[in-house]
């Protein structure tokens, strides 16, 4: 009797799918093992079985004509907001580069009366990442939701951990763009102080064409830990901030739960923003030392290695020099992305992809 407990207990059995009490995934099932009382518990599939079948249950979620619209409308708001905010952006940079003349928020006006129209000059970089990412975020957030579901991940933590997991990807793809705007953000006062005799880069298509590999990638370590920290914090607050409103929301009039939706998705981006803030400035101060390094100015330097380099220059405190910089940068963004979201819902711009989705027969209640 004990030798068939053994047996059953190391073998795996699979349950109909209509016994799983997971609606966004597909047909297919998990395993699970037998326990010796008797009791099924779920077992995480292996990685190639996961991913296959996060990648089916990821295709079919996109296939809903309401999500594909809402990843259009979170893409072109991402990128509009960048648009908005992207002097502050330019500001940011200068500020973590440690320039004498930008080193504040308050050095906005000079910073404008300086460039003038040519502080737009590096947006095109920003707005293409913005919009990328804006997209890959639905996507990349449902497959990877999945996937960390069928490897066991509760459902409290799993966006978190679905979060961190399509920030660091984004942060990789955003690299080489990320790295062209910076240089063009700094490229105007290197010429206005004869550091250089021409602009390094005339557009962010040239940019992106010519510069090497390695100045692309040069920052993608830091920038994709700042992502993955971020989105880890923003998919978990908001996913905190919906679960309430789903249980509270009724004792709220809409205006009020406008109110909360839009700031309380706005502080859960400021709240990222701060504590990844350390990162940021060094994925700051890597991109504005790259060109000089791949043109044998300054020597080369690690994630690591700018890190220690900023504690002993500064302490601690130097690791959140600029905070204020990108704390505007990041207000100005998200309310543009949230107050954005609540127009598209009140103006009735989703109402034929609402009508196609339902006679598709998807679930009109959202995950992300």
């Amino acid at each position: 009797e004990r030798k068939s407990v053994r047996r059953l207990s190391s073998q795996r059995l699979l349950l109909p799918a209509s016994l799983l009490a997971f609606p966004t995934m597909s047909a297919s099932s998990p395993a699970v093992l037998a326990s010796a009382d008797g009791a099924a518990a779920p077992a995480p599939l292996g990685f190639a079985a996961s991913a296959s079948q996060a990648w089916q249950s990821a295709s079919v979620s996109m296939s809903d004509p309401l999500v594909q619209q809402q990843a259009l409308e979170g893409a072109t708001l991402r990128a509009a907001a960048a648009f908005a905010a992207y002097p502050i952006d330019v500001l940011k940079t200068q500020v973590q580069a440690g320039h004498p003349r930008y080193c504040n928020l308050r050095a906005a006006p000079k910073l404008f009366a300086d460039y003038k129209m040519t502080v737009f000059r590096g947006y095109p970089g920003v707005g293409a990442n913005s919009f990328l990412m804006g997209a890959m975020m639905f996507g990349g957030y449902r497959f990877f939701d999945n996937f960390w579901r069928l490897q066991g991940v509760p459902d409290y933590w799993r966006p978190a951990v679905a979060g961190a997991s399509i920030g660091a990807i984004c942060g990789l793809t955003a690299a080489p763009l990320e790295q062209v705007k910076t240089v063009m953000a700094l490229q105007e006062s290197w010429l206005k102080e004869g550091r250089i005799n021409q602009r390094i880069f005339s557009s962010v298509g040239h940019g992106a064409w010519a510069s090497s590999f390695k100045l692309k990638f040069y920052a993608a370590a830091p920038l994709m830990c700042r992502t993955a920290l971020f989105d880890c914090q923003l998919f978990f607050y908001n996913s905190r901030l919906r679960d309430y409103l789903d249980k509270e929301g009724h004792n709220y009039s809409q205006n009020s739960k406008l109110f909360i939706g839009t700031f309380g998705f706005m502080f859960a981006g400021l709240l990222g923003a701060t504590i990844n803030y350390p990162f940021d400035l060094v994925k700051g101060r890597m991109m504005a030392e790259a060109y000089m390094v791949q043109t044998g100015q300054v020597p080369k330097s690690s994630m690591f290695g700018t890190f220690s380099r900023v504690l002993r220059e500064s302490g601690a405190i130097g690791l959140f020099r600029g905070l204020p910089t990108r704390s505007a940068l990041h207000a100005m963004v998200w309310c543009v992305v949230g107050v954005g979201r609540e127009a598209c819902e009140r103006s009735g711009i989703r109402d034929g992809a609402k009508k196609r989705s339902a006679e598709k027969g998807h679930n009109q209640k959202l995950t992300a």
